[in-house]
């Protein structure tokens, strides 16, 4: 064997080492991208239904049982939500809605 061989060789399994540490920095960032992901699509899902249930509440309270409104505003009273929906759409009673929130109540006390 030649030194010429054996440099190679040396070469070649530190080139070899580096690309499968690589390898490996790569899969632990896409199953940290895969797990974020993943808690953020749970999260978006919740905030769906959450706008869902929103909306029902808000038909519910603004029309009659046809689906015709009777308010065109209503209180939703959400000053301690995280989440606010501020304008979206929504099908329910076989009519088409559009919510936008007009209007944020704050209660002050002094104290």
């Amino acid at each position: 064997m030649s030194a010429l061989d054996s440099s190679e060789r040396d070469l070649h399994f530190q080139t070899t080492g580096e690309m499968e540490n690589r390898c490996q920095q790569l899969e632990r960032q896409v199953a940290k991208q895969r797990a974020d992901w993943e808690l953020g699509a749970r999260e978006w899902k919740r905030l769906q239904r959450y706008q869902q249930e929103l909306a029902d509440w808000l038909v519910d309270n603004a029309a009659n049982d046809d689906g015709r409104l009777i308010k065109s505003q209503i209180n939703a009273a959400l000053g301690g939500e995280d989440f606010i929906p501020c304008s979206f759409t929504f099908s329910a009673k076989g009519r088409k809605y559009h919510m936008e929130l007009v209007s944020t109540v704050y209660e002050i006390q002094e104290m």
